[in-house]
């Protein structure tokens, strides 16, 4: 087994160990989850596809499909396949693998900047600041304030999110540092419609798929808005839709995730 660096915080979790070309190991803290947290291979994948990309370019986009859980106590696998180098556009494919196999598949998108106009059409929802609201107590390298759900007239959840370390400057790094924490909530929004959501003991539940779009500048390690959206579930899955903004009600970024929830058996 392949001994990497410890993960203390969360620069430590998305510095990426080169092997070869194209091929990076990441390490995961010791949670004892067992499993490794989504967000955390979302992320890594997307710093492994960074680092085979000029730096004129930031990303604008992922899709990842979770194949299978990780395992919290072996190293992770990135393998980058440079699908497209474009003057405007730039696309890298990366799989993640474990022993046993690939457990993402991620596809990310790079974008040189084109400045034209800037025009934000949705609104950031009234909601009271993050020092207003409960602290949600966990093992991730964020600090998360919930704001609320509810599941009348429609499924809507809301909280706010920031890394819980000052990330600096690199666009980079908080892009990353965004995908780590844009898996936090969506599967809980997109299960909420089931009859047995609240009653998670009840559900086997799974992230299927998850994609971002980053529409403008953000800093992760600033408070972020997450407005969740629940759409109903249907053959087992559900999905949810997230507008996110920052603090001055900027629309940054958009999230989709696809969840299997399904009534436990034994």
């Amino acid at each position: 087994m392949v001994t990497l660096h410890p993960v203390t915080d969360l620069v430590s979790l998305l510095d990426l160990e080169s092997v070869k070309p194209d091929a990076f190991l990441g390490a995961s803290p010791r949670l004892g989850w067992g499993r490794i947290y989504g967000g955390q291979v979302v992320a890594q994948a997307l710093m492994a596809a960074s680092r085979t990309v000029d730096s004129g370019h930031l990303p604008h986009s992922l899709h990842a499909y979770f194949v299978r859980a990780g395992d919290e106590r072996q190293p992770v696998l990135y393998e980058v396949e440079r699908v497209r180098d474009g003057r405007s556009f730039t696309t890298r494919q990366v799989v993640a693998y474990q022993e046993g196999g690939a457990i993402l598949n991620l596809i990310a998108s790079f974008q040189a900047d084109e400045g034209g106009p800037d025009v934000q059409s949705v609104v950031m929802p009234d909601a009271p600041g993050p020092d207003e609201c409960e602290r949600w107590p966990s093992d991730l390298f964020f600090d998360h304030r919930i704001v609320g759900r509810w599941r009348e007239p429609e499924v809507r959840a809301r909280g706010w999110l920031r890394a819980t370390e000052v990330l600096g400057d690199d666009p980079v790094l908080q892009a990353c540092a965004f995908a780590y924490l844009s898996d936090e909530d969506a599967l809980g929004a997109a299960l909420t419609p089931h009859p047995l959501s609240f009653e998670w003991e009840r559900m086997m539940a799974a992230s299927l798929d998850h994609a971002v779009w980053f529409h403008r500048p953000l800093r992760a390690d600033d408070w972020l808005l997450f407005d969740l959206a629940g759409s109903g579930v249907a053959n087992s899955r559900g999905l949810a839709t997230v507008q996110v903004f920052d603090a001055r009600g900027v629309h940054v970024a958009s999230v989709a995730q696809e969840a299997l929830g399904r009534e436990r058996t034994t």
